[in-house]
């Protein structure tokens, strides 16, 4: 009886698959077909590039732009699709030059300025900061999460922290932006006005409170702690990244610079160790643990390592001067 009620289920689900399959298929014959009796509609032409560019097929989608925008190059929602298709085939000057019209004919149209400020971004273009604050203008000051981190690459902390505030107002378990917001407060560069640890702890935590088993903010915590010199903190952290990430070699790699700051040298050359497990064409890790090898009065195998580093990289100096010297 269970083997029936089995076969039945297996039966009903191929059917249902065979039925999903079928409709996509029949309705692209459909427009091939319509196409066939007149190649020049251009909402036949978009709809059938549609279905190629979520079949991720964008030669085919492209030949599809191509003929529409060769009959009719005003049409906005035609521009968006030829920017996406030329995008996705690494033809962003096409992209630029499409978005770029939509927006000539229509200076309001919030994708078109968003697809083209997040290439301009991407590119690092001078105009990117420019565009970011138009778009904000013409968007009622929603900015997306991948043009704020463009900001904060451009080292517009202010804006960027801005915008992030705004954003998780309006979503406040973003895991992307409350993770963007931790970094930019941890962040010791120079020029971060916004450096704020205590702030940077609320958001690390709160992260942790929403997602307990993101790898990532551990790693972030850890590398907050370490570079405020609280390394044992860190290394706790840098441990937690471990048990749900057991792949990530940087934090091996920076939990054996926290216990060489701790005294640990032996302890360190293992994590060092667990690094180049993972990776074996890790060079700073071969550096490090040749330079407590030395330091442990272990020349020969420091010596293993500096050439491991000179097989990943023969003009690398230090190795070169660590050899030279013995």
């Amino acid at each position: 009886m269970n083997k029936i009620i089995y076969l039945l289920f297996f039966c009903a689900f191929c059917a249902c698959q065979h039925t999903s399959n079928h409709h996509s298929i029949s309705t692209l014959d459909s427009l091939s077909s319509l196409l066939q009796s007149d190649s020049t509609d251009i909402n036949l032409l978009k709809k059938r590039a549609d279905i190629y560019i979520n079949n991720h097929e964008y030669y085919l989608a492209k030949n599809d732009i191509d003929r529409a925008y060769t009959l009719f190059k005003n049409d906005i929602d035609l521009l968006l699709k030829r920017g996406e298709v030329y995008f996705n085939l690494n033809k962003t000057k096409t992209s630029k030059e499409s978005w770029e019209r939509c927006l000539k004919i229509n200076p309001n149209q919030i994708e078109c300025r968003q697809k083209l400020t997040e290439l301009l971004c991407l590119v690092r273009s001078p105009q990117c900061k420019n565009m970011i604050d138009t778009l904000a203008l013409v968007n009622s000051g929603i900015v997306s999460l991948p043009l704020i981190v463009a900001l904060k690459e451009l080292g517009e902390y202010k804006l960027a922290v801005g915008f992030l505030d705004d954003f998780i107002q309006s979503s406040p378990m973003n895991k992307e932006a409350l993770s963007l917001l931790s970094i930019i407060y941890s962040d010791t560069s120079s020029f971060n006005n916004y450096f704020n640890t205590k702030l940077a702890e609320e958001c690390f935590q709160k992260i942790i409170k929403f997602y307990p088993n993101y790898a990532q903010v551990y790693y972030n915590f850890g590398k907050h702690k370490q570079n405020i010199f609280e390394y044992n903190e860190a290394m706790e952290l840098y441990d937690k990244n471990i048990q749900l990430d057991s792949t990530n070699k940087h934090s091996y790699y920076n939990m054996g610079f926290c216990a060489i700051q701790l005294g640990k040298n032996n302890q360190a050359i293992s994590y060092f160790t667990e690094a180049l497990l993972i990776d074996n064409s890790f060079l700073l890790a071969y550096h490090a643990r040749a330079y407590l090898y030395d330091l442990t009065n272990n020349p020969e195998q420091a010596t293993k390592d500096w050439k491991n580093c000179l097989l990943l990289n023969p003009s690398y100096i230090p190795a070169l001067k660590a050899l030279t010297s013995r």
